[in-house]
């Protein structure tokens, strides 16, 4: 039963009445089959591969999200799945389940931008450069507050 609820309805009290289970149909269940299939299919048909990138994307996204932030979680993630698409000849069959495989390539990704990333800290910090050299925005903002700092002479 299902009722469409007024202004006026909203403020009624509530009855308890459950409201009625509609079961999925068969093909909403994306899992059903294992993710080992899909991937030996993959190899056949490159397209199913697809089927491991919808049902892991956003939790891998999310996995390197935490670690990286927003911004380079979309960067790890894409390339994760690339990674796994090129390796995926190299796959256990034997198990069924995908997650392990694209966290260990995810966190693999991760580990390496994290070295990269402090590589670029450790050769900046060799040259002795604070950071940029001021342009001339800055030095006539500088001139300015000088300028209004010493007021009227």
């Amino acid at each position: 039963m299902q009722r469409v609820l007024s202004r006026k309805a909203d403020h009624a009290p509530r009855t308890t009445e459950p409201r009625p289970v509609t079961p999925a149909p068969p093909s909403a269940d994306v899992r059903a089959e294992p993710d080992a299939a899909v991937i030996e299919r993959s190899l056949r048909e490159p397209e199913s591969f697809a089927g491991i990138f919808d049902r892991y994307f956003d939790a891998i996204h999310g996995y390197a999200a935490r670690r990286l932030g927003a911004a380079a979680a979309d960067d790890v993630a894409a390339e994760t799945f690339l990674v796994a698409f090129d390796r995926r000849g190299s796959y256990d069959l034997a198990r069924p389940d995908a997650r392990p495989w694209l966290y260990g390539i995810a966190s693999n990704l991760i580990a390496r931008r994290h070295r990269a990333e402090a590589r670029q800290y450790t050769a900046l910090a060799r040259t002795g450069v604070d950071g940029p050299a001021e342009g001339p925005e800055e030095r006539a903002a500088h001139r300015l507050d000088a300028s209004a700092a010493r007021g009227p002479l």
